[in-house]
């Protein structure tokens, strides 16, 4: 993950070129900085003689000590054996203190001009014994000397290191610098750690909240994959941030966690969690994404991390495509975040890209490593800036609903308070009037069902006005039509007049055609709104009181229409598709007409009243949806009036056919309309009514009634 596919295919190659280099004249250090390629002698075994400068060692073969293990012949399965680099120093560096810096994955003993100057691990021919050490650009200060040819030593044990490493890696690199760039470069790589450090442990951190946020809502998965996005990061990034601290931690269980196998399943939960976050299910791309991780995770193993990590960049690319495409179609249907949520994801591909070209275009370690930050961050910060700007709308939402919640309350409160008062100063009177107490009695009974009479007479003109609403809108069309040829026949006179005049028999009776069609038509739609009236205003007027046989389906079918007119005649925006199943063997039923029609005008009325409501807070795809069934079931007759409306709470489900009680904004509804539904069905004629509703997704209301 750390290089393009390019480059590493070019260190491989080169690789390749240098792992047998022919013999030479030794290295020669004219100036600083200079690498060591090729010119390092190599043979296996252990000599304390090898560490003399003058051991002849003209007979062992050269080698490039910088490739890895198995692309040198021999040595990959020696149990320990010794680098010789002769230096040829140029007479400006004689006599100076420079700089070296020493890769390394094995373990060794640093010799120079036959001294031991640094050990790194511990150097065994026993493989129990021997203690690997993963060392990367380690400083080392030796001093020159006047000599034109000085000797670099490494007595280095690598039988561990291909077990604990894998071949992918080089043995030993080499370069000489000044002591200023060599320990520079130090520095810079505890800036990196140190950076990469600060991002670990942010991800860290972002992980366990996320996962306590799941905890408190386990129903919001996304939550639930961010944390293991951000744990899996975490996981990721501590590669070789632990070599410094443990000097002998062993590199390939390092490498098996966070290449092998946290990698690609890290890419997966940023899938997931993009797919929860959207609330889009996870289909085809996912599951072959999630599919793919195996071989991924098995070329890992295969190439041990080092030439095939590649795989695992083109890996991640695809991933962050199919990201980037889920995140473009969610800001194209306008889903909350979508846009900053697309923006990160760019950023985050750029650096991702940036930093696997990183060797490639021989970048610093340190914008590296602030590239990796970036890339790692930028997904969790964005997602969770997300997620809490929906929580702080969610709960100003519920501190809205709250407030009004406790508005309720208080004047519910403050009614009781009131009443209490009342009754209070009422029984004080009538302890102290005990005379006076029946007639006060009747007093207030009287006033009391005054009061009802004049509520319900209210909520019964509140359903006239619906009706006349209704019945307005009905006639306007044949009143058009009468008015529009009223109109014409009047121009059609003036022409007969005209014609007339000059004699125009012919053109005078034609004229006198128009007219006879004209006022039939007249009398047509004169005719239409006159039986419009009669018809509608029968189901109006107060009636005696008296049952008669009625065809429930005429008569739900014109209130139906009456109560639709009614809302658009109020709001001329509202619309709504009107469903009937009308049962055509319905039975026909003795009820008082009147009552029955001012049932279905209210649970009509509360239909369109519920899907209006919706429809001002519903995205575009919601359309208002009113159906009315009739039926008959073991005798009875049943009435079926459904919406799709907003839904009535569980918590008041029960209330709402308690008098006075209403869920509308004050001015809006009496709170009589299914109380007297209830007591005209009920008690007027023996039959009963329920509800079925779902907060936020539909109401139904069932009447049954008797046949006879």
């Amino acid at each position: 993950m750390k290089k393009l596919y390019l480059s590493l295919l070019f260190v491989f190659c080169n690789s390749l070129l240098w792992a047998q280099t022919p013999g030479k004249q030794g290295f020669h250090l004219d100036s600083l900085p200079a690498d060591v390629t090729g010119e390092w002698k190599f043979q296996a075994g252990d000599n304390p003689a090898w560490a003399d400068t003058a051991f002849n060692d003209s007979k062992w073969p050269y080698i490039n000590a910088a490739t890895s293990s198995h692309l040198i012949t021999g040595i990959s399965h020696a149990l320990i054996g010794w680098f010789r680099l002769r230096i040829d120093v140029a007479p400006k560096l004689r006599g100076k203190t420079i700089g070296i810096k020493l890769s390394q994955y094995g373990a060794a003993e640093i010799y120079f001009n036959g001294v031991l100057i640094r050990t790194l691990g511990k150097v065994s021919t026993d493989i129990n014994k021997e203690q690997t050490r993963f060392t990367r650009r380690e400083p080392i200060n030796i001093q020159l000397n006047a000599a034109p040819v000085q000797y670099l030593f490494v007595r280095y044990a690598f039988a561990r290191t291909d077990k604990e490493i894998g071949n992918g890696y080089h043995l030993i690199r080499v370069t000489f610098e000044t002591v200023e760039s060599t320990w520079d470069d130090f520095f810079d790589q505890i800036d990196v750690y140190t950076t990469r450090a600060w991002v670990s442990g942010s991800v860290m951190l972002l992980s366990i909240l996320q996962i306590f946020i799941y905890f408190f809502n386990r129903k919001r998965k996304v939550n639930l994959y961010l944390a293991m996005y951000a744990f899996l990061q975490m996981v990721t990034l501590s590669d070789g941030l632990t070599q410094p601290i443990f000097r002998s931690t062993n590199f390939a269980i390092n490498n098996l966690i966070v290449f092998n196998i946290a990698a690609p399943i890290c890419f997966i939960f940023f899938l997931a969690m993009t797919y929860a976050f959207f609330n889009y299910r996870m289909g085809l791309w996912f599951r072959i994404y999630a599919i793919l991780a195996l071989p991924v995770i098995i070329t890992q193993f295969i190439g041990n991390g080092a030439q095939n990590e590649f795989v695992l960049a083109f890996y991640g690319i695809g991933t962050y495509l199919t990201i980037i495409t889920v995140s473009i179609k969610a800001v194209r249907q306008r889903k909350a975040g979508a846009g900053l949520f697309l923006v990160g994801i760019i950023v985050t591909l750029f650096f991702f890209l940036l930093f696997n070209a990183g060797s490639a275009i021989n970048q610093p370690l340190f914008l590296i490593s602030l590239e990796v930050g970036i890339a790692f961050l930028t997904p969790g910060i964005v997602l969770s800036i997300l997620l809490a700007k929906e929580f702080v709308v969610n709960f100003v939402a519920l501190q809205h609903k709250l407030a009004e919640v406790e508005a309720l309350s208080a004047r519910a409160l403050q009614q009781e308070m009131e009443k209490q008062q009342l009754l209070a100063e009422q029984n004080e009177i009538l302890e102290q009037r005990v005379d006076e107490r029946t007639t006060k009695l009747n007093l207030s009974l009287t006033e009391l069902k005054a009061t009802q009479t004049q509520l319900i007479q209210s909520e019964k003109m509140a359903s006239l006005g619906e009706l006349t609403a209704g019945i307005a809108h009905e006639i306007q069309n044949p009143l058009n039509f009468v008015n529009n040829f009223s109109e014409v026949s009047v121009e059609l006179l003036e022409e007969l007049k005209e014609e007339a005049q000059h004699g125009n028999t012919q053109e005078v009776i034609a004229i006198a055609g128009d007219l006879t069609e004209n006022l039939n038509k007249i009398s047509h739609h004169g005719k239409r709104a006159d039986g419009i009236v009669k018809g509608m205003l029968e189901h109006s007027r107060v009636g005696t009181g008296e049952k008669q046989t009625t065809d429930l389906n005429a008569l739900a079918d014109e209130f139906l229409k009456l109560s639709y007119h009614g809302q658009r005649a109020k709001d001329k925006s509202f619309n709504s598709e009107m469903v009937t199943d009308f049962d055509a063997d319905l039975p026909k039923v003795t009820v008082i007409q009147q009552d029955i029609g001012r049932v279905l005008l209210n649970l009509f009325n509360n239909a369109f009243y519920a899907v209006n409501q919706r429809q001002k807070t519903a995205g575009l795809d919601y359309r208002p949806e009113i159906s009315v069934t009739t039926s008959t079931e073991n005798g009875l007759v049943v009435i079926k009036v459904k919406d799709n409306g907003i839904g009535i709470p569980g918590a008041i489900k029960d209330k709402i056919m308690q008098p006075f009680f209403t869920t509308k904004p004050t001015g809006e509804g009496t709170g009589l309309g299914l109380s007297l539904s209830y007591d005209i069905v009920v008690k007027g004629h023996g039959g009963k009514i329920d509800v079925n509703t779902e907060e936020g997704e539909f109401t139904e209301f069932i009447v049954t009634l008797p046949i006879n």
